[in-house]
């Protein structure tokens, strides 16, 4: 989550800010240069997307210097990964440039008495300087993982408008059958062409294209009653679902700089076009008379099939969003810059017969001060065009879409680059989007809206020569307006009015090489479902570890040790329509050796 608000899997995650990474599985990060987070509503730039913001992914290339890095992973589970990273560049000229990655082993799990998963990787990124002016780029990758996932537990029923919540568990006792297992395929190619028509104006063009598989064996636990929470007695409910869903998308932007008087423009015009397609699920479901939460048996040879659906049990549906956009960012002065867009969008979505076709223009307004060279104060207005939420898994229209709607942004904020490196950032911001929520009914419903002020703080840097630092804090104000009286004034689900973080990294100056590191990540109480009828409660979670950067036999080599959930501590890690149980303390050890 973002700001409160969910990232939306099929829209919201990026690589190199173009294609939409499907994000139904874990993301690969070993061919990954760094992850951005762009906060906010961002459609004019990237068509319907969630408001909280886009995860863009950036891939790594190939530099000037080759690269060959071999590496080791290992996890107190049973995981045990090896991967390569090799980069180089080639030809006469050293035009061509070329980086792989590849990591492959076993998933090791933290559920007593299942068999450990796997894992295959490969990436490939390629460019091709043609000349001084045309640049071609390619990137391809492949990422398939298979584990087995703990059971969901469903909410409890309500009596008198009030959920008894279960205590936490121990994570590591399976409650489902050892067979739910989820196994993923994830395979991105995104192809992009630079050409510099002159000194000051350049063009791009990209193409691409997403596809997930995803097979699911999905286990979700039921208690008999609202009373069998305080026995824990119940019962399985699960299904096995296979996803298929495809996406492709094509770009092409003009940029260029000129100067209108004593203004300098720096204009951006692009075309966009964005496609998804989603196969038809069949769900077909089975059923185990008898489960314990707080003391789970061996149920995997006690299961009852229903048989195959004939029909699907959700429709197939598809989208494709057709969007006209210019930017144009003025400077001013030294001090003042002026940001201006506007985005046309034409949107179509059909599911099972249902389908939206609405055409919206949308602005983006920002004024940005700088009274001093490391001071910048702003102030930003968009609006952002946001696809239809998917009913969540446990609802009576599970997989249905809601129709796509417009979301409205404003902001304040100031950055600061203190000394030895730190930068500090503070924003107040004020978003409204559609509301989505689940009624009285179970049925996921799009009416009134929701509605998310806040205060953000960040900072970012070193302290001292020793002393790094990551930290954050957020102070929201999240709200339904406008529904009705059982929803107006309640928080959206999982929405935490505090939330913060603290990481410290600190170089041994006594052995260089040597760093320590430590963090704390604090999230508070959270409703588990719109009508607020239960809190899940704030949890502190700690973390460790430390890297040692050194040569052996002329070899760079970073060792590292790492654990999470310091303190192996329960807690529900998520609400909805079924709770999760957190991981627990899980020791984390590397090794890598540039050749």
């Amino acid at each position: 989550m973002i700001r409160g608000i969910g990232v939306e899997n099929r829209t919201n995650y990026r690589i190199n800010g173009s294609l939409p990474y499907l994000n139904f599985s874990q993301v690969p990060m070993e061919n990954k240069e760094r992850v951005e987070v762009l906060k906010g509503a961002s459609a004019l730039y990237y068509g319907f997307t969630s408001p909280a913001g886009v995860v863009n992914l950036v891939t790594k290339r190939a530099g000037a210097e080759p690269v060959t890095t071999l590496g080791l992973s290992f996890d107190s589970h049973g995981s045990a990964l090896a991967s390569a990273d090799v980069g180089r560049r080639f030809g006469d000229q050293q035009q061509y440039g070329l980086r792989v990655n590849a990591a492959g082993g076993s998933l090791g799990s933290y559920l007593d008495g299942v068999d450990n998963g796997e894992r295959r990787f490969f990436s490939a990124a390629f460019d091709w300087r043609v000349n001084d002016r045309l640049t071609l780029k390619a990137d391809f990758e492949y990422d398939r993982r298979e584990t087995t996932e703990q059971a969901g537990v469903q909410l409890p029923t309500a009596v008198n408008g009030r959920i008894t919540l279960p205590h936490t568990v121990d994570p590591a006792k399976l409650v489902g059958p050892d067979w739910s297992t989820f196994r993923a395929e994830t395979t991105n190619a995104l192809l992009r062409a630079d050409y510099a028509l002159s000194d000051n104006w350049a063009l791009t063009l990209e193409a691409g294209h997403a596809r997930v598989e995803r097979k699911r064996q999905l286990a979700i636990f039921r208690f008999t009653n609202a009373a069998a929470v305080a026995t824990g007695a119940g019962n399985i409910r699960g299904n096995s679902q296979e996803l298929t869903l495809e996406s492709d998308m094509g770009r092409a932007e003009l940029f260029g700089t000129f100067d209108t008087g004593f203004l300098r423009h720096e204009l951006t015009l692009g075309a966009s076009y964005t496609s998804k397609d989603q196969d038809p699920i069949y769900q077909q479901t089975y059923s185990v008379a008898s489960q314990n939460l707080y003391n789970p048996r061996d149920i995997s040879g006690s299961v009852t099939w229903s048989a195959m659906p004939t029909s699907p049990t959700t429709a197939a549906y598809e989208t494709r969003d057709v969007g006209y956009y210019a930017i144009d960012r003025i400077t001013l002065s030294p001090q003042w810059q002026l940001i201006a867009g506007l985005r046309h969008a034409r949107y179509h979505s059909d599911q099972g017969g249902t389908s939206y076709s609405p055409q919206e223009t949308t602005p983006l307004a920002a004024v940005i001060y700088k009274p001093l060279p490391e001071v910048s104060l702003y102030a930003s207005y968009s609006e952002g065009l946001e696809e239809g939420e998917t009913a969540p898994t446990g609802t009576a229209n599970v997989g249905t879409r809601m129709s796509p709607g417009v979301s409205k942004q404003k902001e304040l904020g100031a950055r600061w680059q203190a000394p030895f490196g730190t930068l500090v950032s503070a924003a107040v911001f004020d978003i409204e989007r559609p509301g989505y929520y689940t009624n009285a009914d179970n049925l996921y419903t799009a009416d009134g809206e929701q509605r998310y002020r806040g205060v953000e703080l960040s900072a970012q840097g070193r302290l001292s020569r020793q002393l790094g630092w990551q930290a954050s804090a957020l102070w929201l104000d999240p709200e339904f307006r406008d529904i009705g009286p059982d929803y107006d004034g309640k928080l959206p689900e999982n929405a935490a009015r505090r939330t913060g973080s603290l990481f410290l990294t600190y170089d041994i100056a006594q052995l260089p090489g040597l760093s320590l590191n430590a963090g704390a990540y604090y999230t508070g109480r959270r409703p588990v479902n719109d009508l607020n009828q239960a809190w899940l409660d704030e949890v502190t979670l700690y973390g460790a570890g430390v890297r040692y950067a050194t040569r052996v036999m002329g070899k760079q080599t970073v060792w590292q040790l790492n654990v999470e959930n310091l303190a192996d501590k329960e807690y529900w890690a998520a609400g909805g329509t079924r709770l999760a149980a957190g991981a627990p303390r899980t020791f984390k050890a590397s090794l890598k050796i540039d050749l």
